[in-house]
């Protein structure tokens, strides 16, 4: 009888389902945010976005928020007001982690649109 082979691969097999499990739910999507200069503004980018997330990108301090239409959307991006603060980027990205199923959540800075 050879149960050797078979159990370390059963056992095996255990331990990847195991890790994997356990790094998507350790999975943080806590990005860095960047600091500003003069004339600069925040854009959170959302590759991926999987869950109810929307409602997040629906704030006073975003100026703009874009999605593509394909279907389940790619990405996302919000590019806040010049009037936003810190806490205010902080303020969706925890939205984002409590409303997000899957997706890779990016913050950066742009030149802030200039007005015609």
């Amino acid at each position: 009888m050879r149960t050797g082979p078979r159990r370390w691969t059963a056992g095996g097999l255990w331990m990847m389902v195991t890790g994997v499990l356990l790094a998507g739910c350790a999975q943080e999507r806590a990005a860095e945010v960047p600091a500003t200069g003069a004339d600069e503004v925040w854009v959170v980018g959302i590759g991926y976005p999987e869950g109810e997330w929307a409602s997040c990108l629906e704030d006073d301090s975003i100026a703009q928020s874009l999605i593509t239409l394909d279907m389940p959307a790619s990405s996302a991006t919000a590019t806040f007001t010049a009037e936003a603060r810190e806490q205010d980027v902080r303020r969706i990205l925890d939205c984002l982690d409590r409303s997000l199923t899957e997706g890779d959540v990016s913050v950066s800075v742009t030149p802030q649109p200039r007005r015609r």
